[in-house]
């Protein structure tokens, strides 16, 4: 304020000169010689302004209501009556696809094969399900001698399930006929076409009940089966079968089994007086869980009453199996066991047919099994596995060519130790369930004691089968195996005689007309090759077949 007050002394003394000069100049234009002295020390005081701080009153309002007249005006429309119908909205219900549970197939092939097939099976069922089976294949002529070498079988299957909260119960019944002919006689002799003829016929009726609820720690079957078979020949045989099976959880890690069957088996031949055949088994378990591995242990205990070697004894025979998450997708196993191997006219007619009439039928006691190996993924799609078998058996059987006529074979025994050592491989792939293939090799290695050669038991087995669906119209599958080492006993001689290996291709196609109607075409052993699985039966060449399915 002090140089603002000096600055406004300043301009109001500079005022009356500049005034003065300017009357001058308008006077006589001349300028005096004028001195000016500026005091710095003058203080120009100024009035206080006056303020006036009073308050705008506020304006008056009247708040006094006013009223509102609303005037109505009644405005009517002539309408039609409106009738609505308000309709609930509903969910649609999944529509099942069409089940096709029955069809039919039939077809045809050379050596005048006629084939017919069908299965009848039951709707959707929540409480029970039922069907029937039915096959035929008959070949008239073989390999040998067109009618003399023929064979066939045929298959008969009612079967059915009943459902329930608790246990679900199960039984069939049937008749099964297969038929040959004794085709293995020397070339160029001459032969009653009459007494060739081989056929077995099989009735057989079964049950089971089990437990349905998979939530219950306690499980079970039970089943029983009742098998008669007779042949042409005054062979007959009766096999019943009582088996359980009861498995109760004691936590997630560990399980107590319990294992058992009761056969009674009964055989007449016409030159074999009947007699009875025994087998009780009982097979005790406990399973647990530990640092990883699962392990299981118990023991079998096996009586039998047959007549060879130690028969009418009590077998005992350890048991033990552990196996190891080696990763999420290996696994590793190992165990040791033993058991007695049943035989019976049924199970040795269904390996080799030829057998001949009143061949000695007795148990195979494998006293002792040590395995092991190991199964795993590569990806989702591959899988494989291998392993090994070591086992020691008394009464091991073999068919040999009979003597007295080369187209039937008896049944020996080795009642001494036969060692038996297996080793394998396996390989699976699927992919999107467009293509598939499986593949095993096997190899056995045979220690005899009481006879010269494993006779008619291979060295070694590789098969393999693939299937491949093309736009889903098109269904390929191919089957392909080998077998090798078979050894046979020359009738003449006594000496062994190596069959050679034998080569298998079969291949078949089938084509989708719609949903219910394919066509098929088969070929099985392509390169036609007449190989011997048993000595003196040469198979057939190439056989083809077309055929027909309808589903509905």
């Amino acid at each position: 304020m002090r140089y603002f007050n000096i600055c406004i002394g300043a301009f109001l003394l500079f005022m009356p000169f500049a005034l003065s000069a300017q009357n001058g100049w308008e006077n006589d234009g001349e300028i005096e010689n004028v001195e000016i002295e500026i005091v710095k020390d003058r203080e120009i005081k100024l009035p206080s302004a006056n303020r006036n701080f009073e308050k705008i009153p506020p304006t008056t309002v009247d708040a006094s209501k006013q009223e509102i007249e609303y005037f109505y005006n009644n405005i009517n429309f002539d309408l039609p009556d409106l009738n609505v119908r308000v309709r609930p909205l509903r969910v649609k219900d999944e529509r099942l696809s069409k089940l096709y549970g029955n069809y039919v197939k039939a077809g045809f092939g050379n050596y005048t094969t006629p084939y017919v097939e069908g299965f009848f099976n039951s709707k959707r069922s929540k409480e029970y399900s039922y069907g029937a089976h039915f096959n035929y294949l008959n070949s008239k002529k073989g390999p040998v001698d067109d009618d003399n070498s023929g064979s066939g079988k045929i298959d008969v299957d009612l079967f059915g399930k009943y459902f329930t909260k608790k246990a679900t119960f199960s039984g069939d019944i049937g008749f099964n006929q297969r038929l040959y002919h004794f085709y293995g006689y020397p070339e160029g002799q001459e032969v009653d076409a009459d007494t060739l003829k081989q056929f077995f016929n099989n009735y057989y009726i079964k049950g089971s009940v089990e437990n349905s609820d998979e939530k219950s720690d306690f499980h079970y079957h039970t089943g029983v089966r009742f098998d008669y078979l007779k042949d042409n020949r005054d062979a007959t045989e009766t096999d019943a079968q009582l088996n359980i099976k009861f498995e109760y959880t004691l936590s997630e890690q560990s399980f107590v089994r319990l294992g058992g069957d009761i056969e009674a088996i009964s055989r007449e031949d016409n030159l074999v007086e009947k007699e009875a055949r025994n087998l009780f088994r009982i097979r005790p378990s406990f399973g647990f869980d530990y640092e990883g591995f699962k392990i299981v242990v118990g023991f079998n205990t096996v009586y039998e009453n047959d007549t060879l070697g130690d028969a009418g004894e009590m077998h005992f025979y350890p048991i033990a199996r552990a196996s190891y998450p080696f990763s999420e997708s290996i696994e590793l196993y190992a165990g040791i066991g033993g058991d007695i191997k049943k035989n019976t006219l049924k199970t040795l007619s269904e390996e080799n047919p030829y057998v001949d009439s009143n061949i000695g039928i007795y148990h195979t006691n494998k006293t002792f099994d040590l395995y092991g190996g190991i199964n795993g993924k590569l990806s989702s799609k591959l899988g494989f596995g291998a392993g090994f078998s070591a086992a020691n058996y008394k009464n091991m059987y073999y068919f040999v060519n009979s003597t007295a006529d080369q187209s039937k074979f008896e049944v020996i025994y080795d009642t001494g130790n036969t060692t038996v050592f297996n080793v394998f491989g396996q390989l699976s792939l699927n992919t999107d369930e467009r293509f598939r293939l499986s593949a095993r090799g096997d190899y056995w290695g045979y220690g005899v004691n009481d006879v010269e050669e494993a006779w008619h038991k291979p060295n070694y087995k590789i098969s393999s089968l693939a299937s491949y669906n093309l736009f889903d119209k098109f269904l390929f599958t191919a089957e392909a195996y080998a077998i090798g080492g078979i050894m046979a006993r020359d009738t003449e001689t006594g000496d062994a005689v190596k069959l050679d290996a034998l080569f298998d291709f079969n291949f078949k196609t089938d084509y989708l007309v719609s949903d219910q109607v394919s066509v098929f075409l088969q070929f099985n052993n392509i390169f036609s090759k007449e190989y011997e699985v048993y000595y003196h039966y040469p198979s057939r060449g190439l056989q083809f077949m077309a055929g027909l399915t309808y589903s509905f």
